[in-house]
């Protein structure tokens, strides 16, 4: 049966059928899914998480409308599947792990995970389940068998995604942590030994590398393979051509040794591929998502092993722009934004988060059939703007989007950036982009009067493009949308005791006198420090959602929030005890 004659997606029929949901006939048949994952059910089809209706539907084999709809209370950010039963994370307030019997249609087990629960692992021998807890630095074994939480592991910063082998779990730490004002900045690969359940190791990748987004074992089990940005934070930002700002890359880990065997870099010489997402593997291809690009790369794996172990140097393919010569083709897919994608047979299914287009891509010869998920698809001007805002079309030759230096919904890369709007050889760390509209001026150092200031002339003088007003109004109204997270510091929403006697420690230090208001700022600028850069002094950040966005002064010089009171007495004017600060830590990590 021909994928193009099975058409009709989400259609009112079979959501009033199973939901009842009559009186939301028009925001159903046109309201964006944004599908964030898609896993095998073997016997039963495919599953698709969406994020825009809260959502996991179950689909035959054919895509035809779905078998059948869950609707949860938060968004699903990941699916994994085992036999009869599949295993959803979700988060919004709370992390869950939901046990879904595919079998009965039925949730039979909802289980309280942890603050950004998500990206959900069956052990290989199908009697654990892993769940990471991005915002708690965590992951948590499950026992399938009695649906109890039997053990728990720190990581180093925001697990995104994990593979696991016959021996260890490999967790890729989203973001570096650390200070950014040291000449090596990277995110790590944490090892969890599944023998008791304890990281044995942190593999650090490539200098620059950030936002760890996929990750997957080779067909031969002899690597991981993780999918990155490369930042390149040690130039100013200058110019785009060769990959000097950002470039995408993909590490390699030798599973034996526990090392990083090199990292190769996915763009061309004249042509970005930003944007570097999901990673799988058949038995002789290695398949990944450009989601700035709207393309697939599809290696050769066979090709690929020859050419890279039989390198004089892989560790030097970090900058090698011509790596993929002759291994490798780019398949532009329909659509806009493709992320996590599941392989079956032949072909690699693919969807697209910024426009819900299903790309089932034949990986042998490259033919693609689509599907439209969602029929006379609506996008507001938010959805368009966060569409822009991770959309390399609109930098000069692709390297790179807003997404680039501000990853995970328009936050922090953790690293230093010597940008040209204030001099040369001054670095300062990259911000967060939360409440940025409502809390002026702009950038650390004050420079830009507003946000839409200075998203504009980020359009200008970082991705080298020009963008339409009513675009750049869009961006606009994407980041002014933005909401933090609640503080995994907090209580059932609630600060703990110790933040509440950090919160006397705050008003005793006066900290209030700068950090005030709704959004902890006072939104003027301050002469604080010794090494004062400009007249005015720096600009007071927000404390708003602080703990994620770490490393924190003005050159990411403190690791964390007591380094900044303990080791650099930022703010500290009176005597206070060692206890003191660590309770003014946890109340600020609560805001």
């Amino acid at each position: 049966m021909s994928y193009k004659a099975i058409i009709g997606f989400f259609t009112i029929a079979v959501l009033v059928l199973v939901f009842g949901f009559s009186d939301q006939q028009t925001d159903i048949k046109t309201a964006p899914e944004f599908p964030a994952d898609i896993k095998v059910a073997s016997g039963y089809g495919f599953l698709m998480a969406n994020k825009g209706s809260h959502s996991v539907a179950l689909y035959a084999q054919g895509f035809g409308q779905p078998i059948k709809v869950w609707i949860f209370d938060e968004a699903p950010t990941g699916l994994a599947t085992l036999g009869d039963f599949a295993f959803i994370t979700t988060f919004g307030s709370s992390g869950k792990v939901h046990f879904l019997n595919l079998k009965s249609g039925e949730v039979e087990t909802v289980l309280a995970a942890g603050s950004g629960a998500t990206s959900p692992v069956v052990s290989p021998d199908g009697q654990s389940l892993f769940v990471l807890n991005q915002f708690l630095n965590t992951v948590i074994r499950i026992d399938l068998k009695s649906r109890q939480i039997v053990a728990s592991a720190e990581v180093l910063r925001e697990p995104r995604c994990a593979v696991a082998d016959g021996k260890y779990l490999f967790v890729a730490n989203f973001l570096p942590s650390g200070r950014a004002d040291l000449d090596t900045v990277a995110a790590c690969v944490s090892v969890i030994e599944l023998d008791g359940f304890t990281k044995v190791k942190d593999i650090m990748l490539s200098n620059g590398s950030n936002a760890l987004r996929g990750m997957c074992l080779s067909p031969d089990g002899k690597y991981v393979f993780v999918t990155h940005n490369l930042g390149r934070f040690q130039v100013p930002t200058n110019q785009l051509q060769q990959g000097w700002m950002n470039t995408s890359a993909m590490s390699i880990i030798d599973v034996e040794t526990l090392e990083k065997a090199g990292t190769v870099l996915l763009d061309e010489p004249e042509r970005g591929a930003a944007g570097i997402w999901g990673v799988n593997c058949t038995s002789d291809k290695i398949v990944i998502t450009h989601s700035g690009t709207h393309e697939i790369s599809v290696i050769d794996y066979p090709a690929f092993l020859e050419k890279f172990q039989n390198h004089p140097d892989p560790h030097s393919l970090d900058y090698d722009l011509g790596f993929m010569f002759g291994i490798r083709t780019r398949v532009p897919l329909v659509g806009n934004g493709p992320r996590n994608f599941v392989i079956s047979g032949e072909n690699a299914i693919i969807p697209t988060y910024f426009s819900d287009t299903l790309n089932i891509v034949n990986l042998a010869d490259h033919r693609i059939e689509t599907i439209a998920m969602v029929e006379n698809r609506i996008e507001s001007r938010v959805h368009k703007g966060e569409k822009i805002f991770n959309d390399a079309s609109f930098c000069f030759q692709n390297w790179q989007s807003c997404n680039g230096c501000h990853p995970g919904d328009a936050r922090t890369d953790g690293m230093n950036w010597d940008l040209m709007n204030d001099g040369i050889g001054n670095p300062k760390n990259c911000k967060s982009l939360l409440y940025s509209h409502v809390t002026p001026p702009s950038m650390i150092s004050g420079i830009r009067e507003k946000a839409e200031i200075a998203v504009r002339r980020g359009f200008t003088h970082i991705q080298f493009a020009e963008i339409p007003e009513d675009l750049a109004l869009c961006v606009d109204e994407y980041l002014m949308s933005l909401r933090p997270v609640p503080s995994p510091f907090l209580v059932n929403g609630n600060l703990s005791e110790k933040a509440e006697r950090g919160k006397k420690v705050f008003e005793r230090l006066n900290c209030g006198y700068c950090h005030s208001g709704p959004y902890f700022t006072d939104m003027q600028m301050h002469r604080i420090g010794d090494d004062i850069e400009f007249e005015n002094g720096w600009d007071t950040p927000s404390l708003v959602e602080v703990w994620r966005t770490a490393p924190y002064l003005f050159d990411g010089r403190a690791a964390t929030l007591e380094d900044v009171f303990a080791v650099h007495r930022h703010g500290i004017n009176k005597e206070v005890s060692d206890t003191e600060i660590k309770e003014l830590v946890e109340y600020v990590n609560s805001l």
